[in-house]
């Protein structure tokens, strides 16, 4: 729950007070600039692309809404909500239609190390490729890291989000960030970059918009083309397993029987080893 101090500098960044630097604490207006320059709701669209390296994939289009919230003291919340335009292949499995809208949040603290849950969603929500995610081939969680640097200009700065994962069996890391530039005043400019060897950059086109990402794509949803196909598929297989599964337990219940015998056989082994051991012993007879 937020405190009393960070709604009330939330509802005064809202309202765009201006002031003056002699007017309100050093530490307040620090906290101000970072809600003033990156807060907010960004709507954005792409082709979506199911495989890079396919000329013949079915491409839809990919749309997400992101809000970036600094809530004060270090602690940013994000929200995430993407959906395509049209069913594929790529986009409908699992049960899911792409046509229906996915959202996530999370929230992170500046300068603290976070879970891969939230790398997950910043993979997922804002690319453009099915399967971009990263994977440590040693096994280890992927992790990341929020910070806020100061721009080159005044009232500037740049939110990254960066982590790293090991991604061949020789050592070799890659490093992912997710930038934000703003300027106060003017809209902010994402992208994403990659160090692997060389760095390359990947704009992201995001326009300022109303909607928050937990409200975003409200229409319902039109009727998948695929994901009715796999249901109709997985019914069949469950039937046909559920058969063999039948088969199966027959036999179970077949060799529990036996064990039971067996068990009985030893158990009798048992007691006429303890009657020739004679009654003196006191340990079996408790056992008995």
């Amino acid at each position: 729950m937020l405190s009393l101090r960070n709604l009330c500098l939330l509802k005064v960044s809202s309202l765009k007070v201006s002031y003056g630097a002699d007017e309100i604490p050093s530490t307040l207006a620090a906290e101000l600039k970072k809600m003033l320059l990156f807060n907010g709701n960004f709507f954005g669209q792409e082709e979506y692309v199911g495989n890079p390296f396919s000329v013949i994939e079915h491409q839809a289009l990919k749309e997400h809404v992101l809000t970036i919230q600094y809530q004060g003291e270090d602690t940013w919340a994000f929200g995430i909500c993407n959906k395509c335009s049209t069913c594929s292949h790529r986009t409908c499995y699992g049960g899911l239609c792409g046509k229906k809208p996915e959202r996530m949040q999370f929230v992170l603290k500046e300068g603290k190390t976070s879970g891969s849950d939230a790398v997950f969603a910043l993979s997922r929500g804002l690319s453009r490729y099915a399967d971009e995610e990263i994977h440590d081939v040693r096994g280890q969680p992927v992790s990341a890291v929020l910070s806020v640097e100061n721009g080159n200009v005044p009232d500037s700065g740049q939110l990254v989000f960066s982590s790293s994962a090991v991604v061949l069996e020789t050592g070799e890391e890659i490093i992912c960030k997710f930038l934000v530039n703003s300027n106060i005043g003017s809209s902010p400019v994402f992208k994403r970059s990659f160090t692997w060897g060389g760095t390359w950059e990947i704009p992201l086109i995001l326009t300022e918009c109303q909607v928050t990402a937990k409200d975003a794509f409200p229409e319902p949803v039109t009727k998948c083309e695929y994901i009715d196909e796999d249901l109709n598929d997985t019914e069949e297989e469950t039937d046909d397993d559920s058969g063999e599964e039948e088969e199966s337990d027959d036999g179970n219940l077949t060799d529990i029987e036996d064990e039971e015998e067996r068990d009985d056989g030893d158990l009798t082994v048992s007691e006429e080893e303890e009657e020739e051991s004679g009654d003196g012993d006191t340990e079996s007879e408790a056992v008995e």
